[in-house]
């Protein structure tokens, strides 16, 4: 597979960018002490959880990001490297969300930090528009464009702070959770059809390359599949609260 040279972002985004990973890092470690608390668990046993999901997730951050940075993905074949890349994380995330990590998850974390969590996909969302400004990403990729998962992110925030505030509402969950899950799959789908695969649609330049650059590459593993962990586990707790 032919990929063309990337135009490299500014300083500037790249720091926001790598403050966005960051933020969902410590937001997965904070769920995971928090979920300890909320399930009463003993303060070692938590102590635990929390050591072993740091060390879990810094070995994922190390292995994704020596994917991106090695060039292996560029390499030719059907189908392209970078989709399997793509599967590969998504498909981890959901082992993960529907695995005893992700029961812990559900059953010790209010709703409103399940739904909150996706907060993080305002502030990506901006980086993503300074990156097409800044000549990175073709426009489609944006709020400019046709990628309107910055929705999800300002739901996120006002929702999951409203169940916070009010209470639980299973109507207010449902209908965050179709909407986030709905622009997440649109994004994803414009990102495959705009970068350089033999099937690509959206032919107007740049491509989508971010995930053959470090620490760009992130946005798969750190960005798109913990957004779509986050919905597996919030339709995991409307389906255990569905009784209640």
């Amino acid at each position: 597979m032919s990929v063309p040279p990337m135009a490299m972002p500014s300083s500037f985004s790249t720091v926001a960018f790598v403050l966005v990973v960051a933020a969902v890092a410590v937001m997965v470690v904070w769920g995971t002490h928090a979920a300890g608390r909320g399930l009463g668990e003993a303060p070692e046993q938590t102590r635990r959880w929390s050591f072993g999901t740091a060390a879990a997730l810094l070995l994922w951050m190390a292995a994704t990001g020596a994917v991106s940075a090695s060039g292996v993905l560029e390499a030719p074949g059907l189908p392209p490297r970078a989709m399997l890349f793509m599967g590969g994380c998504n498909l981890a995330v959901i082992v993960l969300a529907l695995s005893r990590v992700g029961a812990r998850w559900v059953d010790g974390l209010p709703i409103a930090a399940l739904v909150g969590f996706h907060a993080f996909r305002l502030p990506l969302e901006l980086v993503l528009h300074r990156w097409y400004v800044e000549g990175v990403l073709p426009v489609q990729m944006t709020y400019s464009g046709f990628n309107l998962d910055i929705v999800t992110g300002i739901l996120g925030l006002v929702v999951g702070l409203w169940l916070w505030r009010r209470g639980v509402s299973r109507a207010a969950v449902w209908a965050f959770n179709l909407v986030g899950f709905g622009l997440l799959v649109n994004v994803a789908g414009i990102a495959i059809l705009s970068s350089p695969f033999p099937f690509r649609v959206f032919m107007n330049d740049p491509a989508v390359l971010l995930v053959f650059h470090f620490p760009y590459g992130w946005i798969l593993p750190m960005c798109v599949a913990p957004a779509l962990m986050g919905h597996v586990l919030v339709f995991r707790w409307l389906w255990r609260s569905r009784a209640h």
